[in-house]
């Protein structure tokens, strides 16, 4: 591993450790909806920006921890590719988040539904990793 690659790293976690102080802020001084004695005109939007924080922080998160596990499947070593990998499998784990936290605010979740969710994104990587990423 070269020392850019644990620069890479260590920046991705400290930016995920920075994103979710903020997420962790935000979420508690915005108003999540309309209380008896105080309306909250911005409910939705403060819905959207926590959701789509915690979309961004789980997928900036996974990114350096999937790039490390490749690292220590491979014998400790950095193969072509393997941050192309670590990008796509956090995209999918920040688009599972999003899609499972809109789901919920829809009052659309159930089990099944979160499942599938999650069995889609499972596939969407098993298909990549046959197609894109073949030695």
């Amino acid at each position: 591993m070269t020392s850019r690659s644990r620069i890479a790293v260590a920046a991705l976690v400290l930016l995920a450790v920075l994103g979710t102080v903020v997420l962790l802020a935000f979420a508690g001084n915005a108003c999540a909806g309309d209380l008896p004695g105080e309306p909250c005109p911005d409910a939705g939007t403060n819905r959207a920006v926590v959701v789509s924080l915690a979309a961004m922080t789980a997928g900036v998160a996974v990114t350096p921890f999937a790039l490390l596990a490749e690292f220590a499947v491979r014998r400790r070593i950095i193969y072509r590719g393997a941050w192309g990998r670590a990008i796509r499998r956090g995209v999918l784990v920040g688009a599972v988040v999003a899609a499972v936290a809109g789901l919920r605010l829809g009052g659309a979740l159930s089990v099944p539904v979160a499942l599938f969710v999650i069995s889609l994104a499972a596939a969407t990587e098993w298909i990549a990793l046959r197609r894109f990423d073949l030695p």
